[in-house]
């Protein structure tokens, strides 16, 4: 798997720290943000940057449903991996999702699939 530059959406930032450590061990480039509107901001600074968005639903300000139109039309050369405990599916083909507990080995497979 090529290196790429991913965006962890996630506000378990325990997790967030062992997703981002993991996955630099794999060659990737990782930035997290710990809410919505930090999302936001970081993709309006850095348009483009990201090929890889993953994204939790369950945010304390933003939900990822409804944060998820607005990535799509910030980072539209971005795909956009839905990481939740609660099953997703969406209409649009830049848009995976992997469902929460899931393994390394399931994370690494679903963003090849990306």
């Amino acid at each position: 798997m090529s290196q790429r530059n991913l965006l962890l959406i996630d506000d378990e930032q325990a997790l967030g720290v062992l997703l981002k450590r993991y996955l630099e061990r794999q060659g990737h480039s990782v930035e997290i943000c710990l809410d919505g509107r930090q999302a936001l901001r970081t993709l309006n600074d850095n348009p483009g940057r990201f090929e890889v968005i993953l994204l939790d639903l369950g945010l304390p300000d933003i939900s990822g449903e409804e944060l998820l139109p607005q990535i799509l039309r910030l980072a539209p050369g971005s795909s956009v991996l839905v990481v939740s405990g609660t099953p997703y599916e969406s209409a649009d083909p830049r848009v995976a999702s992997l469902l929460k507990p899931f393994t390394p080995q399931m994370l690494l497979e679903a963003l090849a699939g990306l």
